[in-house]
């Protein structure tokens, strides 16, 4: 589906924000901030769930003081990507669909 494929996608890191081309001509532009604090890894999603459960919550030390600054962006085969973040954190591979969602939620068009 073009809607989810990805075109292309420019890191702008004195702005601080990643330009997505998608196939269906839609462009969007998210701020890294968002992109950091929607992490898919496990470890991140597991803290915003409890976060969100309420109540006490203790953040970890990683996820507290997470870097939105990403030194590096790589793809991963046909399907998705993975920052490296300035605080070494590299485990969040960013699907195209989420990608997408995160674009329809939190992206400016371009």
């Amino acid at each position: 589906m073009s809607r989810t494929r990805l075109r292309g996608a420019t890191l702008d890191p004195e702005k601080g924000t990643l330009t997505l081309a998608w196939g269906d001509g839609t462009e969007a532009t998210l701020p890294l901030a968002v992109l950091r604090r929607n992490c898919p890894c496990a470890s991140c999603r597991e803290t915003r769930e409890k976060a969100a459960k309420g109540g006490l919550l203790i953040l970890p030390p990683d996820f507290a003081n997470a870097s939105p600054v990403m030194t590096e962006l790589t793809p991963v085969g046909r399907y998705a990507l993975q920052p490296h973040w300035k605080d070494g954190h590299c485990t969040g591979i960013y699907t195209y669909e989420y990608l997408r969602e995160l674009c329809d939620r939190y992206g400016a068009g371009g």
